[in-house]
Formats: C-alpha cells, structure tokens, sequence
C-alpha cells in the first residue's frame, strides 16, 4: 500500500464516475478528474495502474472519451496517446500522436473526445524533486521550474514506440503478475526505466508553443464556473452571463469550447441537470416530486427536461428519485 492507496490495480468500468475515481487513484494528493456530463448506458473503459515508488502511472483507454475535468496536486503529470489516429483536447491544446503533454503544478484540466472516438492514453506523475534530481542529466532543462502554462512536446517516433512498449508493459504486469509490483527492487527497475525513457523523448523533442491564449481563456472558464457556483438556481441568459463576466458572447463561447468542449449555453444547462440529479439522490422519494426539483432549477418544459436527463445520466429521474434518499 502507498498512502491508502494499493501499489497495483486493473479495473473494467461501465460507469464514468468509476472510472474516474480510479484514475484519481494515481494522485491521493489531488480531489482526482471528475465527469463532465453524466454517465451513458454504453460506457466502457479500462484502467491498469502501477505505483512504482515515488513514480506513478496509469494506462486506460475508453469506448469513446468521457469528457472530464481534474484538478492537479504538485506532483508534475505527462499524458500522452498510446494508440496511433486518436486524439484529445487537453486544456485547450490537441493531443496525440508523438506529442506528450507537461501538466504544469496544481493545474486545472479539461479534457474532450472528439463525437465516437476512442481514447487510450498514458499518464505519469513524478514529483517535483525526482525531477530536479533527473531531469537535467537526462533531458536537458529544468523540468522542476515549468513555466506558466502546460507545456506540449513533440517527441521522436522511435522515443514515443519506446515510452508507450514501456507503459503498456508495465499495465499487462498490473493485470497479470501485480506481485511483481509489489516487490520493491522490479518496481523501483521500472520505474526508473520508464522515467528515463520519459525524459529521454522529452530532451529529444521540440516544445511547441501554444499560439493561442489559453490562459485568458482559462481564467474566463473559471470565473463563468464561479458564477455557475455562486448562483446554482438561476436561470441565466448568454447575455447576462456576459455582463456578468465583462466578455463577449463569442469570446465566452469559444473559452468554453477550447476548455469545456461545448458551448456556455450547453455547459450551463448541464450544470443544472447535475443538480437536479444530486438532489434526486438525496431527497425522500415518499415526499419529493421530480416535477418541483426541475423547476427549481429552471427546467420548465418538463417534457424536454426528461429527455436531456436520461440522455445525460441514461435514467429517467423518477428511477434516480427511487434510488435516493
């Protein structure tokens, strides 16, 4: 055990929020991703995990890319695609192929899948101190000092083939053989293999600068998520949400697509039909009607209503009532 947390693990999931908590499993210093819409009835992800000492990694891949938000602890996390032509909007910034992602400390994410498309991915997380013991023999730079925003690379085809054999060794030894993990001397090994290929690829590669400006959007998507916050019953338009945050409409709408994955509007919408369900789950079914819960948040075509809620968490809200309480 590594803080609570077991050192190897092999998960299938039908559930979303299932998956996520097992991916938060890799950073017990971090609250972990959590879904950006609701579960789907067709949901399907795996999530092979290995704590190597100090060094910890998670292989995954889902049916199709469940949109998630995370927020990061100290520890700095690279993800990367580990299947050839799938590809995800990270925070703003295309990923896949050769190119490995450097998440800056404490950052926030938001990640999306484009309509159907799979996702499978590598995920590392290293302190900060393993870093600066390492990192300037093997790659270079100072990866313990990272720079404002997150930080894209692109990396050799020959040193990404290397990283992904690497990481997909360590999952089939989580599904297979976990005692091996469990075994300090093999874990430290591969650890420190995986580590060396990691940054070898990065000191190999070329850091492409966002032209963006991802950071005034950022900072715009959490302010619109603070104001989403700050006043869960309203019913906001696009206009007074603008008003409100001081940008315009297509500048908020294109914040939100580049982090969100879908427009304000939508977001909003989504954000209320989270409430209605949470308070489903906690209301007593014997004196709660499912009608009062969604006006309260807005929802006043109650036939609309119904269909958004079981697209989103692929129930009726009468059955997620029932399970309340």
């Amino acid at each position: 055990m590594k803080n609570g947390i077991e050192r190897s693990f092999f998960g299938v999931f039908s559930d979303p929020e299932a998956m996520a908590r097992a991916i938060g499993g890799l950073d017990p210093g971090a609250p972990g991703p959590r879904s950006v819409r609701g579960g789907a009835a067709d949901f399907h992800a795996v999530l092979a995990r290995a704590m190597l000492g100090e060094v910890s990694l998670g292989v995954g891949r889902f049916a199709q890319g469940a949109p998630q938000r995370a927020e990061l602890s100290d520890t700095h996390t690279f993800m990367f695609a580990t299947e050839p032509g799938l590809v995800r909007r990270v925070s703003g910034r295309t990923l896949g192929g050769n190119r490995i992602i450097h998440f800056r400390p404490y950052a926030e994410t938001v990640a999306t899948s484009p309509s159907g498309m799979a996702w499978a991915f590598g995920i590392l997380l290293v302190p900060g101190e393993v870093l600066a013991t390492h990192a300037p023999a093997l790659a270079g730079f100072d990866l313990a000092d990272p720079s404002q925003n997150d930080r894209m690379f692109l990396v050799p085809a020959d040193a990404m083939t290397r990283l992904i054999a690497l990481m997909n060794d360590a999952a089939r030894i989580a599904r297979d053989v976990p005692w091996i993990i469990e075994a300090e001397e093999p874990a430290r090994a591969l650890a420190g293999t995986i580590l060396e290929a990691l940054l070898l690829g990065l000191s190999q590669g070329e850091l492409r600068h966002h032209r963006g400006a991802p950071e005034r959007h950022r900072q715009i998507v959490a302010r619109f998520e603070q104001l989403l916050h700050e006043r869960p019953e309203d019913m906001l338009s696009l206009a007074a949400i603008c008003a409100a945050l001081g940008v315009a409409e297509r500048t908020l709408n294109l914040a939100c697509q580049q982090f969100l994955g879908q427009s304000a509007v939508s977001y909003a919408r989504g954000r209320r039909l989270d409430l209605v369900r949470l308070t489903l789950l906690s209301s007593d079914p014997t004196t709660t009607q499912v009608t009062s819960v969604a006006m309260r948040y807005g929802f006043w075509e109650l036939g609309r209503f119904a269909g958004a809620y079981r697209l989103r968490f692929g129930e009726r809200p009468s059955e997620t009532l029932r399970r309340g309480g």
